[in-house]
């Protein structure tokens, strides 16, 4: 341990400011291999993709939890605290629970320089086999191939969302590299369940699936309407958000491929009244505040398709990473919204709104400033605040002071 780090508290706010080091996947299999392999204690299902991840395993826990199983999920960022980023049936781990696991691995995270991700990786995989889940969920970070949760030997199913132009700095500039590394998730003798991918990223996941003896099942399903849908031949219902059918969708097949009965009452149920946090979620109604993590292109043009069928006017307040593609998801929300805030919020990676992303958009620095102005143009309208999951997440602590 290096002599300034002595006095430090190894809390959970200590493993919050640890980088995650690029040092591949060893030191993390290392540490969990001294630990038992926890990893591959429990039945998993592994989940990559651009977008969804988080809500098609939202979906999914909900239909397995109606099921009768208990779900372990482990999911990024948070957006509360770092303790929701480890849940079972829905509920975080303890904060005494987490300090328990962290002093346990506290040798082995120094002696491996783990940075964060992996440190939670870790915790998560050991208190679900702790808590003998009967399925854990695991959604990866970044990418797949070389994500910390690549892990995991014997995944009962791997589930890839979508593939779309995001992390290119990392993942590569091509659909065809990105859908590489994500389809890296893919084990030998596997199963994965794909969502709504055509083109050369298909082709390029069922190479993978291929070349490691697998099997990939594409998703299919037909829109019935503005939110319904019929999947496995059985109809759905959903609310909020349009773009979520092919989340709840996906999830459902993957339940299926998973030997759920997804034609119960129960999950029909569970997948109407599923929500996660920070995707079109209305943290105030009376004035209309909407808050949705469109962190790329594609996941702007998904909400801009919900916009559409809102009480207009419609304001719309966005900040972004400075390595995102800020031009092109701004130019996608202007064409749907009659006033385009751009502000910026307290992050490393945060784009300044100073930054010539719009000639037509207003600039506020301050990102309360910007709401409060935002709330006085939509009126009686509506208010979407959108983005960086980093930036919804603040916009969610100030929605709980200020929203009642």
């Amino acid at each position: 341990m290096k002599n300034t780090e002595k006095n430090i508290k190894r809390d959970v706010n200590w493993v919050m400011g640890r980088k995650n080091p690029r040092h591949g996947l060893l030191p993390v299999r290392t540490v969990l291999a001294k630990a038992g392999n926890p990893q591959d204690a429990v039945r998993t299902v592994h989940i990559a993709g651009t977008n969804g991840k988080g809500s098609t395993t939202n979906y999914l826990c909900d239909i397995l939890m109606a099921d009768g199983y208990t779900v372990g999920t482990y999911t990024s960022p948070h957006l509360e605290e770092h303790y929701d980023r480890i849940r079972i049936n829905g509920k975080w781990i303890p904060a005494d629970t987490y300090q328990m696991y962290l002093d346990r691995y506290m040798d082995d995270i120094d002696t491996y320089d783990l940075g964060m991700f992996e440190i939670a990786a870790v915790i998560a995989f050991t208190w679900f086999r702790d808590m003998k889940v009967d399925i854990a969920l695991i959604e990866t970070g970044l990418g797949g191939r070389l994500d910390t949760t690549n892990v995991i030997r014997n995944p009962e199913l791997c589930v890839i969302t979508t593939i779309g132009m995001d992390h290119m700095e990392i993942l590569g500039s091509r659909l065809s590299q990105i859908a590489y590394e994500k389809a890296g998730i893919i084990m030998e003798y596997g199963h994965c369940a794909a969502g709504m991918i055509s083109g050369q990223a298909r082709a390029v996941i069922q190479a993978q699936a291929k070349r490691k003896h697998g099997a990939v099942s594409f998703l299919q399903y037909r829109s019935t309407g503005e939110h319904s849908f019929i999947c496995h031949g059985h109809p759905f219902e959903i609310q909020g958000a349009v773009y979520q059918k092919d989340n709840a969708a996906l999830a459902l097949h993957s339940a299926w491929m998973l030997g759920v009965d997804i034609s119960s009452e129960a999950v029909r149920k569970a997948v109407y009244d599923s929500a996660w946090a920070g995707r079109f979620e209305t943290i105030c109604r009376d004035p209309l505040i909407i808050i949705d993590g469109a962190h790329n292109e594609e996941g702007a043009r998904a909400l801009a398709e919900s916009m559409k069928n809102l009480k207009e006017p419609v304001v719309c307040v966005f900040s972004c990473l400075a390595d995102k593609e800020g031009k092109k998801m701004v130019s996608v929300l202007e064409n749907v919204c009659s006033t385009l805030i751009l502000t910026h919020f307290d992050n490393a990676r945060s784009a300044s709104a100073v930054e010539n992303l719009s000639d037509a958009a207003i600039r506020i620095n301050d990102w309360q400033e910007a709401i409060e102005e935002g709330l006085r143009r939509s009126g009686t309208g509506s208010l979407v605040i959108t983005g960086s999951l980093y930036f919804i997440s603040m916009v969610r602590e100030w929605g709980k002071k200020h929203c009642g």
